[in-house]
């Protein structure tokens, strides 16, 4: 992971939390299953909120051209 833009936020397809941090979201997705399945993850940057964090929203777009992370998947 590298530089997450501070209003950038997660939330798995059809539950109502949302997450702040990929180390929260892990918890969620960690688990064994059974068979094929699908999980979609929405990400939003609900910038230019308010004059406050669009400083913070200015700020990080110039710290970050990409915003990358690992996801692992492992088959038995």
């Amino acid at each position: 992971m590298n530089n997450k833009p501070e209003n950038l936020i997660f939330q798995i397809e059809g539950k109502d939390r949302k997450y702040e941090r990929l180390e929260d979201l892990q918890e969620e997705l960690k688990g064994e299953i059974s068979q094929n399945k699908k999980i979609v993850i929405h990400w939003e940057w609900d910038y230019e909120k308010n004059a406050m964090q669009n400083v913070q929203d200015t700020k990080d777009g110039q710290n970050i051209k990409q915003y990358n992370f690992t996801i692992y998947a492992i088959g038995r």
